[in-house]
């Protein structure tokens, strides 16, 4: 009863004259739809036509709480259907609401020509980086594919696209015009092509309107549906997208940038949807566009290039490979041309760049155009700088591509990274001790150890020379690192470290092996407190058992699957980390079969079905074997996971002749004991399965 006096007192107050009782109106309502929609479903003709009418209102803060309502509605997913009646009212009403108002213009509306205005230091955002994560769902066949990022939490990034669209961070608090367009998105995901209907005639109206607000309002809206409209815009790409790239030479900087902004949302489009043949088409237009228009002399609209293009690039990938020439002339000139602020995005474009194109970026005329900037930048950076983040991140994804090739630049980027690592540790220890000395950044000892493992990665086996220097103090320092409490993403980034020197730099870690395990393996944590540590501490032992063999590893065996299997067998469990627990169940079992077998029945069943969805790579194909040598110590282990293992190994797309002859003899084995039972075990799966498998495996 109270709730409903509440609700009732609150549509009292509706048009109430006092604007902050308004505003506190919109709010509660937009509260009552995310926490009690049932209360708002009696009177929610009343309540949406209220919300499109005061979305509408002259004061832009009462249109903007109002306008929060379409995103929270959009949210709530057993009621967003009851939307679509109104979709006729409230999509030109958010079209509108896109509009710079004049009070945005007054601070926004600058044609300057400022590329050679130096920025100030309040107009860079802080910058922090995000340690590196194992994982293998989806991954590429391969090694060590450490992604930048975290695997387990998405980000949910949709209003940060519209926070970082095209305004001056001076003026980046959220506005009408911002709200409106990421309420478009989020009903464009929900309804799709639906709205279309809608959208479309006042497009049309505000791409042709002889106004630039109107026009860059319309281009806003154009990239604001493309992920939730795609399907239904293509018809009409074709002639839109020519329109956008020549936007991009428009007389207002505004334009210029949202057009950049807008045309990047349909890359993928241009590069994958348009038709074979066609990237000279539309591809190659827009590449060249972005290029072009990254040189602009007004900074926002670099800004918004140098975004859009990496946007682009990462869709792009291999795509990418034809323009690298051009694409790293013009990334060099930018160099010389940006200001502190938009020399962040430069760096990530580059980097991007690297990831796009991998190996095919390790050509002399690359190199020589490439790293005497960069590397040159990063020496001559100051380590306290907020460029050393970005900079760092951009120089690993250039070792990754350049492989071995990287090796002139390696010394001296691993001997400053050990360097930041020492010196920022040894600095928090004093810092703990005297209040009166600075905490510093952690986030400097993440980037270099982040940066040392795709220096590792990068030379292979040839990287022990490094690792060895100043007798192995980098594996004192990564000691320190695993066990740092107050900042779960050190471990993360440690233990990342680790699993690539156990690949590549085994002989150094053996002396030390009992104390890294016995650092490593409480950090596999059943409760999974710290998700990413866990998960890179349990990627980390898989290395270090096929490394190490038998014998150094059979007495860390028993504690290791106290912890690995209950993390397997736990519904709970995000996916990356119980197919890292899987992987390295398996990996053990390649090296101490006889220790692990007995326990076979514990994990079987749950081991086939998480493996059965990682892709074919390097790691999974130790894990089978593991799984498969110890299924020959003990044959009955698999008996209640028979029909699970059958269809894990027919989910392997392409396995390596070894793998395949394991296979054949595991069937084998396993038909040879079941003797007479054979024919009925078999009986029990699908025909389409039971036919498969005689065919793959002679079974």
């Amino acid at each position: 009863p109270m709730m409903d006096t509440f609700v009732m007192e609150l549509f009292k107050r509706a048009n109430d004259d006092n604007p902050e009782v308004l505003k506190a109106v919109c709010k509660a309502v937009v509260a009552l739809i995310e926490a009690r929609p049932d209360k708002l479903m009696p009177e929610l003709e009343n309540v949406v036509n209220y919300m499109i009418h005061t979305s509408q209102h002259s004061d832009p803060d009462i249109a903007m709480e109002a306008c929060e309502f379409w995103l929270s509605f959009c949210e709530q997913e057993e009621m967003v259907e009851s939307l679509k009646p109104f979709l006729s009212q409230v999509i030109p009403t958010l079209m509108r609401g896109m509009i710079y108002s004049e009070e945005d213009l007054m601070v926004l509306d600058n044609n300057d020509e400022d590329a050679v205005v130096p920025d100030s230091e309040q107009d860079i955002k802080p910058r922090h980086h995000r340690a590196r994560t194992h994982e293998h769902h989806g991954a590429a066949a391969g090694g060590s594919s450490n992604s930048d990022g975290d695997s387990i939490q998405e980000d949910d990034d949709d209003d940060d696209e519209y926070d970082s669209d095209d305004d001056d961070d001076v003026y980046s608090e959220w506005n009408l015009r911002k709200c409106s367009a990421a309420s478009l998105d989020v009903i464009s995901t929900a309804f799709g092509d639906h709205i279309l209907e809608f959208v479309l005639p006042v497009l049309k109206e505000e791409l042709a309107s002889d106004d630039w607000r109107i026009k860059e309002a319309g281009i806003l809206a154009l990239g604001a549906i493309a992920e939730g409209c795609m399907n239904g815009m293509q018809p009409h790409l074709p002639s839109l997208l020519p329109y956008l790239v020549q936007w991009f030479k428009h007389e207002k900087a505004l334009v210029r940038s949202i057009a950049c902004w807008s045309a990047s949302r349909y890359g993928k489009w241009a590069i994958y949807e348009s038709g074979p043949g066609m990237l000279t088409a539309y591809f190659e237009p827009l590449l060249a566009g972005l290029l072009e228009t990254m040189m602009d002399k007004n900074k926002r609209v670099q800004e918004a290039a140098c975004s859009a293009f990496a946007t682009l690039e990462e869709e792009a990938g291999p795509f990418m490979v034809p323009y690298i020439q051009p694409v790293l002339d013009t990334l060099m000139r930018a160099f010389s041309l940006y200001q502190r602020k938009n020399l962040i995005i430069l760096y990530d474009a580059v980097g991007t760049l690297a990831e796009a194109v991998g190996p095919e970026l390790n050509q002399p005329q690359f190199i020589h155009m490439l790293m005497p900037n960069v590397i040159e930048r990063w020496e001559d950076l100051p380590t306290d700088d907020n460029h050393m983040f970005p900079l760092s991140e951009c120089l690993s994804a250039i070792a990754l591509a350049l492989g071995p090739s990287f090796a002139p630049y390696a010394e001296a980027a691993y001997g400053r990274c050990v360097q930041i690592i020492g010196e920022t540790l040894q600095l928090c220890q004093q810092a703990h001790q005297d209040p009166t000395i600075e905490v510093p950044d952690m986030d400097l000892v993440i980037v270099a150890l982040d940066f040392i493992s795709a220096i590792v990665q990068a030379l292979g086996d040839s990287s022990q020379p490094l690792v060895a220097e100043h007798n192995g103090v980098v594996l004192q320092l990564i000691g320190m690192c695993m066990v740092f409490e107050s900042m779960p993403e050190v471990r993360q980034s440690a233990f990342a470290l680790l699993g690539d020197l156990a690949m590549h730099c085994f002989p150094l870690l053996l002396p030390q092996l009992d104390a890294i395990m016995q650092q490593l393996i409480p950090q596999i944590d059943r409760n999974f407190m710290h998700i990413n540590v866990c998960n890179n501490a349990t990627w980390s032992v898989g290395e270090i058992a096929l490394q190490a063999g038998q014998e150094p590893m059979k007495s860390y065996v028993a504690p290791l699957l106290e912890r690995l299997v209950p993390m397997l067998n736990n519904p709970n469990t995000p996916l990356t980390l119980a197919e890292n627990a899987a992987i390295t169940i398996g990996r053990m079992g390649v090296v101490c079969p006889a220790m692990i077998a007995p326990s076979l029945e514990l994990f079987a069943e749950r081991w086939c079905l998480v493996l059965s969805s990682v892709k074919d790579n390097d790691e999974k194909s130790s894990a089978f074997r593991g799984m498969m040598t110890m299924i020959g110590t003990n044959p009955q282990g698999i008996s209640k996971a028979f029909l699970y293992f059958c269809q894990a190994a027919l989910n392997w797309q392409t396995p390596d002749s070894y793998l395949m002859n394991m296979f054949v003899q595991t069937f084998a084995g396993l038909k040879q004991l079941a003797g007479d039972e054979w024919e009925a075990s078999m009986g029990m799966l699908d025909p389409q399965v039971r036919q498969l498998i005689k065919d793959r495996f002679n079974a």
